[in-house]
Formats: C-alpha cells, structure tokens, sequence
C-alpha cells in the first residue's frame, strides 16, 4: 500500500554555499548513503541510510543543506524566481521553500514570506 510506504528523505544543498556534488562528497565521507534525486533537480539529495545524524553535521549547521521534501522543490522550481524580482510566498511556513527561492534568487530583490496559520509563522 502506498501510504504505508516510508518517504525517503531528502535534503537540498544551498546553492548560495556549495554545489550540490560537493555537499554529495562530504557527507559520503561522513557516513551517508546518497545520491542524486534525479535529472530534474540540480539541488536534490536522496538519502538512503547515515551514520551521522543529518541535523548535526557540520554542513547542516553552517547551511550547506536542509532538510527538505522533494515534492517542495517543485512550486519553487516551477515559480523560476529570478535575481532582483519581487516574491510574495503566502504558504511559507516552515521556511524551506523560501529559503530555496532566496537561493535562486541570489539573496537579492524582495522576498516577503507569510502563512495563514499564526501558529506556524514562528517557524520562519
């Protein structure tokens, strides 16, 4: 049945900080079974098994990465923000869909992020 299958987990690298292959090589040599998620992300890791935890490595805490569902890649791949644009993210709790359109968007240009859910707005 397949919602009783286990999701993967995936990470994305912050492009602001690494390239995706080096993140990739650095956590390999720490232990973690990845791979690339697939062709149609240039961000996306696919975790299998680690023997480190992977919120307390030290590219995790220097921002390298974060924990990230593949399927929150997607509206923001599909936004396409570019540098020095304009983006109102109105579902943006927790923050990691933001956080990769300030990436794409090279920390430039306006990005204001805002939820419904008051309780969940602390998490940005």
């Amino acid at each position: 049945d397949a919602q009783e299958t286990k999701r993967p987990v995936t990470i994305r690298a912050n492009s602001l900080k690494t390239r995706r292959r080096d993140l990739a090589q650095a956590l390999i040599t720490r232990g973690v079974n990845l791979d690339p998620i697939g062709k149609w992300s240039k961000v996306g890791l696919v975790v299998y098994n680690t023997a480190v935890p992977l919120g307390a490595t030290p590219e995790y805490l220097a921002g390298h990465y974060m924990l990230q569902g593949a399927s929150s890649f997607v509206p923001v791949m599909a936004l396409d923000a570019k540098p020095g644009e304009r983006v109102l993210d109105m579902c943006a709790a927790p923050g990691g869909k933001s956080a990769y359109i300030a990436a794409l968007m090279k920390n430039t240009g306006m990005l204001v992020s805002n939820d419904a859910s008051k309780d969940r707005t602390k998490a940005l």
